[in-house]
């Protein structure tokens, strides 16, 4: 028999998003599986717009997150739970200041940050993400700084690679003002970068994709007034319904694109740079289509992190 069961929280800082995921656990044998999800949030930082030459990351970024994080207290606060993780990718990873930033929210929130490397986040997000599908699986995952490849099934991982390619990071290099004439270069370079993925367009598997840019372009096509994780969860986007969405975005400006259906407001600056990339992504594995999953890495620190 199982025991130990508690609430355990897991806080995901992110480049573009701060997320929050509180489950109902049980432990044994230094083993944990998820009995119940019982709350989810996201709520956009945009951390990655606070960088600075340096890679540090400024005080009014900072501050914003901080403040993120203590709301998210509040609901840890409110759930009670036993044991929370707190865990950084990209942006803190290579903040020149990230001790500080360390420093400034264990003193301020009390929550200690374990900061991943790019193929430890592709671990967990494998984890979260496979025992959802039979097979083989190819997993792309789009962050604000970073986009992780995981191919493998839930026996085993067989290629984990994090590439310096996300819609945060790449939406500052070639798509300031909301101008894209850099479309054509933007894509070459992407090509250029993770060409080595190419490498598994004979294979048999499941495309699959998870977090904000692959959630929003299902919510954005099925224009979800109100977002569905259930109708997003296993949702099979085809090359064309990201074309139409890819031509919907680029027909609007900035502010008339945070008013599309299904869109997160937040999300307006960087979905164009985000869509781009899953498709050229299928170009390169011949793919028609990618498969959307809301398990992720929230669950995977789930079950691996611990306080």
């Amino acid at each position: 028999m199982y025991k130990n069961k508690y609430i355990k929280g897991v806080i995901d800082i992110g480049t573009n998003s701060c997320r929050l995921f509180l489950g109902k656990v049980e432990e044994k044998e230094g083993k944990i599986r998820i009995l119940e999800k019982i709350y989810k949030e996201t709520r956009i930082t945009k951390l990655g717009n606070f960088i600075e030459n340096d890679s540090s990351i400024n005080v009014s970024g900072i501050n914003k997150l901080i403040e993120i994080i203590k709301y998210y207290n509040k609901k840890i606060e409110e759930y009670k739970c036993e044991k929370v993780v707190v865990f950084a990718t990209s942006a803190i990873r290579e903040a020149k200041n990230k001790e500080e930033i360390k420093k400034r929210i264990f003193t301020e929130t009390n929550l200690r940050i374990n900061i991943i490397t790019g193929n430890e986040e592709g671990k967990m997000t494998s984890l979260g993400t496979s025992s959802e599908f039979k097979g083989k699986i190819l997993l792309m995952d789009i962050g604000g700084g970073s986009t992780e490849f995981i191919f493998g099934d839930l026996e085993n991982i067989e290629y984990i690679k994090s590439f310096k390619l996300g819609a945060v990071r790449e939406t500052r290099k070639y798509f300031q003002n909301d101008n894209y004439e850099k479309i054509n270069e933007f894509q070459e370079d992407v090509e250029k970068n993770i060409k080595e993925i190419e490498k598994f367009k004979d294979k048999d598997f499941t495309f699959v994709g998870v977090a904000g840019t692959i959630t929003t372009n299902v919510s954005v096509y099925e224009k979800m007034i109100n977002y569905d994780t259930t109708k997003v969860h296993k949702y099979r986007l085809t090359r064309k319904n990201l074309e139409d969405n890819l031509k919907l975005f680029l027909s609007k400006n900035l502010e008339e694109r945070k008013k599309i259906v299904g869109l997160q407001a937040e999300r307006g600056e960087n979905v164009v740079t985000g869509t781009l990339i899953i498709l050229k992504v299928m170009s390169l594995l011949n793919k028609e289509e990618i498969v959307a999953s809301e398990c992720d890495g929230l669950e995977g620190a789930m079950i691996t992190l611990d306080n």
